[in-house]
């Protein structure tokens, strides 16, 4: 009797499972940031105030700006004075590729949403208003940045601590498209032992149907 492969899940709804479900290639933590997993939450922290100090993670994702309503971030603060931001990675032009970041500081800028400065050209020439004063020369709150890009995609969504900024802020949850996003640290099985007692349900971001199957997938990698 053949044994299906074990396949990798989708994200649980609700929880980001860490390090799996963010998006390397778009990963920007650098040599002096880092995060962790604490209980439902994830601890992120820099080291000090250089240019390496930064920690940014992404979540895939592809749904439209329009209905995404207003994301937020659920932190707690431990030390530092500028928490961090959150981050969508957009696509306006429908080409299935990032256009622009735009980033929300409410400590900072209130409603504003401000977009990075390595953004493209049309993007930036479209945006609702410019000339600074709201984190870069391209902002506007989300439902300008609606208006003004009525089929934008967000291709990914996630935080970002730095760069230049030391911090250690805990996050208790990520509010995003009208979901709460918690935490969960990777669950990776080494051993048929580990499958036992259950622990074939724990496993992330391999997933099993049962205990035989799990079982069974480690008989076959000695082969």
């Amino acid at each position: 009797m053949l044994l299906a492969t074990p396949a990798l899940a989708a994200p649980g709804p609700g929880v980001i499972h860490v390090p799996s479900d963010f998006d390397p290639a778009l990963s920007d933590t650098r040599a002096t940031g880092h995060y962790e997993v604490v209980g439902s939450g994830l601890r992120i922290w820099t080291d000090g105030s250089g240019s390496t100090d930064k920690v940014a993670e992404y979540v895939d994702t592809d749904v439209p700006l329009a209905d995404v309503g207003e994301p937020t971030l659920d932190y707690t603060t431990t030390s530092g004075t500028i928490p961090p931001g959150f981050q969508l990675e957009v696509d306006v032009d429908d080409d299935g590729s990032i256009d622009g970041i735009l980033v929300g500081e409410p400590t900072k800028y209130g409603d504003d949403w401000w977009l990075n400065n390595a953004a493209d050209a049309d993007m930036k020439a479209d945006a609702p208003n410019t000339g600074g004063g709201s984190g870069s020369n391209w902002y506007g709150t989300l439902d300008e940045w609606r208006a003004a890009f009525p089929d934008a995609q967000v291709l990914a969504f996630g935080f970002s601590l730095g760069s230049g900024v030391q911090g250690d802020y805990l996050l208790n949850a990520i509010n995003f498209d009208n979901t709460r996003y918690t935490f969960a640290a990777d669950v990776v099985l080494t051993s048929k032992d580990q499958c036992k007692g259950g622990g074939w349900a724990t496993s992330y971001p391999t997933t099993y149907r049962n205990q035989g199957e799990c079982v069974s997938s480690f008989a076959k990698a000695k082969k």
